[in-house]
């Protein structure tokens, strides 16, 4: 019952920082086709906050018909390019809509119609692929087409410029229509069967999209999208999820609601292995056999696939109850899901997996090629040259440096402590503030800033710490 008051405590608070930022709708139509690889959209962006300096981002594969004012006055906008947007990932190209004497002009209520035309992979002839993948790719492979909702900008994407929040969390009221489709599913609504389907949500989400020609299969915690697995497979991995799911809820003392999603989406490349994604509450892997969900979870369930699926799951609350608004936060939440899922390794017994992880994070942080700034001073991504390095080896090294230092269960506070209110934890006064608290020791809590929050020698420490 403690658990349960606390999550609608943070239910409540969540919906205190939507409050401040007003979430964006989008609404409207879109056609799809995962046999030709094409799109076409006619969405509504609406219901925002007015935001002097802003961008909006879309994928660069979509060609823009028209962009049309609809309140609070309908004519046809003139739009620019920004080309200074640092922030922007590869796929997507950003706009505004310059005002009449200076600065930019946002209409309350904007349509965007265009079209797209994408590489269809069949995964049949050994050229068939592409070189890269990743989250954002707009990927259409053998008669499925994976969409996520973050990078790929495959709906009109607002960004407020000073605050840097990107809002690719929103509500949504779209109509998708898949002639070719037997299933449609969209982050936050149930699947739908057939070749239209009518989504609508009022909880801010991200709107991935899977559709396509493939099975479902639900059991009590968890739905199945792709994954071809045997009833007791289904079964044995609800297991598991659930397992990680008491762990998650008990540390942090937040439960874990939601049912989970996990897709089962294809690797547009020819290399050997998966990458997983989370867009709460679904999680993507994308692989192709021998290393697709269902090899995967048959081969390596005890080893590094099982810690896949624990850090995934710990972006629930790294990423969504402690909702992830900007660039930064988003590293930080890396650091803090990846800490979870390797003490849900030791919960579990596996510390020979947790000092082998460790010993490897070690290493890669000691290369001398690798720059950074410690927590503490870190300001933009442009401070490192590797993200995935000071996300998943460097910052969990730091946060069992601190547990070293004042024990689990002051550590398990800290990151009670820092899910709770609305101040993201990418703001360093709230990152030490509950720090301290959690401490309550001055001499131990000004120890462990000049360990492991600034200086030239967090690195040196860590070494010293793990030896």
């Amino acid at each position: 019952m403690k658990a349960k008051a606390l999550f609608f405590t943070f239910v409540l608070l969540s919906n205190l920082i939507y409050s401040q930022n007003k979430i964006p709708l989008i609404s409207g139509t879109t056609k799809f086709s995962v046999e030709n690889g094409t799109i076409e959209c006619d969405l509504i962006l609406s219901d925002y906050s007015q935001i002097d300096n802003y961008l909006i981002r879309l994928n660069k594969g979509l060609n823009i018909l028209n962009i049309e004012s609809l309140a609070p006055d309908n004519f046809m906008l003139g739009y620019e390019r920004e080309f200074t947007d640092s922030l922007q990932t590869e796929e997507t190209i950003s706009y505004y809509f310059p005002a009449n004497v200076n600065g930019r002009f946002l209409p309350s209520k904007i349509r965007f119609r265009y079209v797209g035309k994408f590489p269809v992979i069949k995964g049949t002839i050994s050229n068939d692929f592409q070189r890269f993948d990743w989250r954002g790719n707009i990927a259409f492979m053998n008669g499925i087409l994976r969409i996520d909702g973050l990078q790929s900008a495959w709906y009109p994407t607002l960004y407020d410029i000073d605050n840097d929040y990107q809002f690719d969390e929103v509500k949504y009221d779209i109509e998708i229509q898949c002639e070719d489709c037997e299933q449609i599913y969209m982050n936050g609504s149930k699947p739908v069967k057939g070749q239209k389907a009518h989504f609508t949500s009022n909880i801010p989400r991200e709107p991935y999209v899977f559709m396509g020609k493939y099975e479902i299969q639900n059991s009590e915690h968890i739905t199945l999208l792709n994954a071809n697995f045997t009833d007791e497979q289904v079964a044995d991995f609800d297991k598991i999820n659930k397992k990680i799911i008491d762990f998650l809820s008990n540390y942090t003392n937040i439960a874990y609601e939601e049912n989970v999603y996990w897709v089962q989406a294809f690797n547009t490349t020819k290399q050997v292995g998966y990458f997983g994604f989370a867009s709460n509450p679904t999680f993507t892997i994308c692989g192709n056999p021998p290393r697709d969900l269902k090899a995967t979870f048959n081969e390596q369930l005890e080893g590094g696939f099982l810690f896949t699926i624990s850090h995934e799951l710990s972006h629930y609350y790294f990423g969504s109850i402690k909702n992830c608004n900007n660039t930064m936060e988003s590293l930080i939440d890396e650091g803090f899901a990846e800490f979870l899922s390797l003490k849900f390794a030791e919960s579990i017994g596996m510390n020979e997996y947790l000092e082998s992880s460790l010993e490897s994070s070690l290493e890669y942080v000691n290369d001398k090629d690798f720059i950074f700034k410690p927590i503490g001073e870190i300001q933009s991504l442009s401070d490192i040259n590797d993200r995935q390095t000071y996300g998943y080896d460097y910052q969990p090294l730091i946060l069992f440096g601190i547990e070293k230092e004042i024990g689990e269960e002051k550590m398990k506070k800290w990151v009670q402590l820092l899910l709770h209110g609305e101040t993201p934890i990418s703001d360093k006064k709230f990152l030490k503030e509950t720090l301290e608290k959690a401490v309550n020791n001055d001499e131990t809590y000004q120890e462990i800033l000049s360990k492991y929050f600034y200086g030239n020698e967090t690195i040196e420490n860590l070494n010293d710490s793990f030896k």
